[in-house]
C-alpha cells in the first residue's frame, strides 16, 4: 500500500514545497484560527471558500490515498480538505495560484498514462497509488501531504480533526503532552522567567 512508503522522515524533508517554508513560519495563532474555521465549515458541510469544487475533489482523492479509510477513518472523515481550503484563504493565500499550477502539472500525465481518465480522481485506488508513487517527490504532492497531515492531526479542541480521529489513529486518547515542560534546563529557565514576569 502507498501509505507504507510515506514516512515521517520524508514528510519532514518536504521543506521545498509550496507550503514548506510558509507553513513552518506560520504563527501558532494562525494555525489555531484556521483549524477552528475548518472545523466549523467541515461540521456544517459548508461550501469551499478558496478552492473550487473540482480542486477539492482532487485534494480529497489524494488525501484519501495518503491517509486512507480502512477499518478506521482517514483523511476524508477527518475533513482534511476543509483545513486546506481555509489555509489557502489565510497563511497560504499567496501560494494558491502556485498550488493551482502545480495541480495542473500533477494532473498532466494522467490522460496519457490512463486512457479514458482526465483527473486523478477518475482513477481507481490501485492506479491512484501507482501514480502517486511516480509523483511523490513533486512539490505539489509534498504540499498536499503536508496539508493532509495538518488537517488530520491538528488539535481536536481547535477543530483540527473530527472526533479526535487523528489521535485515535495514533492509538492515543487525546493530544500528546510533548509540549509540557520541562524538556531540559532551558525550558525550566524560560518558565521561571515567565513566572517572574521577565
Amino acid at each position: 500500500m502507498f501509505i507504507d512508503a510515506v514516512t515521517r522522515r520524508t514528510f519532514l524533508q518536504g521543506s521545498g514545497t509550496f507550503v514548506g517554508t510558509t507553513m513552518m513560519r506560520a504563527a501558532a495563532p494562525s494555525m489555531v484560527a484556521v483549524s477552528q474555521a475548518a472545523c466549523s465549515a467541515r461540521d456544517e458541510g459548508a461550501a469551499f471558500e478558496n478552492i473550487t469544487g473540482a480542486e477539492a475533489r482532487e485534494f480529497i482523492a489524494i488525501a484519501a490515498r495518503i491517509l486512507p479509510t480502512t477499518d478506521t477513518p482517514g483523511a476524508t472523515e477527518a475533513g482534511a480538505v476543509y483545513f486546506a481550503d481555509k489555509a489557502f484563504g489565510t497563511f497560504l493565500a499567496d501560494s494558491l495560484e502556485f498550488a493551482r499550477m502545480q495541480l495542473a502539472e500533477f494532473q498532466s500525465g494522467i490522460t496519457e498514462a490512463y486512457p479514458g481518465a482526465d483527473r486523478f480522481s477518475d482513477l481507481d485506488e490501485a492506479d491512484q497509488d501507482e501514480y502517486l508513487k511516480i509523483k511523490e517527490r513533486t512539490p505539489f504532492f509534498q504540499g498536499a501531504r503536508f496539508l493532509t497531515i495538518f488537517g488530520v492531526f491538528g488539535m481536536a479542541s481547535y477543530g483540527g480533526n473530527r472526533d479526535d480521529i487523528g489521535w485515535k489513529l495514533l492509538g492515543m486518547g487525546g493530544p500528546p503532552h510533548a509540549w509540557s515542560y520541562p524538556f531540559g534546563y532551558y525550558d525550566a529557565q524560560y518558565m521561571e522567567e515567565q513566572q517572574n514576569g521577565q
